[in-house]
């Protein structure tokens, strides 16, 4: 345009106002137009929403905030002497570690994320604890691994509150407390039942024969 003015003072005083205007106007970046029909020229595209995970431990009525560790424990610690009276109540009974954690997530409606061993003796150091101080039945024999059929490293006793010095000295006495418990809280145990490992610990211990 500025070419075809007929004089090079024309020129001069055209390019003069053209570097006046520009000076004025402040320079806005380019707008890129989303591909998508649907989004307004000049927004930007919407990100796409992210979930957040849920908490670590929540209770069924409320599943987006978080539980209190110790009212959790608390809860799953009460319900669990109740559950392993009605395991007992089944002359030869057992519950693994995992259908324990289970029932007490369904009957407390608290649950975790978290891995079962780095809680569950929380929860079975109560009942634990009350074996040897209450005299109550050792209940804690009728909850064992998926794995072995046994009780864990951490059973005790009344006879060996301080632990076991074999992994058998300790399923042996788990067995004899077990029979304690079925004479509690089972109406029907034959008078000569002798105490016994458990079905899972007997058909482990095939398998690896």
């Amino acid at each position: 345009m500025l070419a075809a003015l007929p004089s090079e003072a024309l020129r001069a005083k055209a390019r003069a106002m053209l570097d006046r205007s520009a000076s004025r106007c402040p320079q806005h970046p380019v707008t890129r137009r989303s591909s998508s029909p649907a989004t307004p020229a000049g927004r930007p595209e919407a990100l796409p929403a992210v979930t957040a995970a849920g908490p670590g431990t929540w209770h069924d009525l409320d599943p987006t905030t978080r539980a209190a560790w110790p009212v959790a424990t608390a809860a799953w610690a009460q319900k669990t002497e109740t559950v392993l009276e009605g395991v007992a109540a089944n002359f030869g009974g057992w519950i693994t570690y995992e259908q324990l954690a289970q029932q007490l997530f369904d009957e407390t409606g608290y649950r975790t994320r978290m891995l079962l061993g780095q809680w569950i003796g929380q929860v079975l150091g109560p009942v634990q604890d009350a074996t040897l101080t209450d005299g109550k039945p050792p209940l804690s024999s009728l909850v064992v691994g998926a794995a072995t059929g046994g009780v864990g490293d951490g059973y005790v006793n009344h006879e060996h509150p301080e632990g076991f010095a074999s992994s058998t000295e300790r399923q042996h006495a788990a067995a004899v407390d077990r029979l304690t418990c079925y004479r509690t809280y089972c109406d029907h145990v034959p008078a000569d039942a002798a105490p016994r490992m458990t079905a899972l610990y007997l058909a482990k211990q095939r398998l690896r024969q």
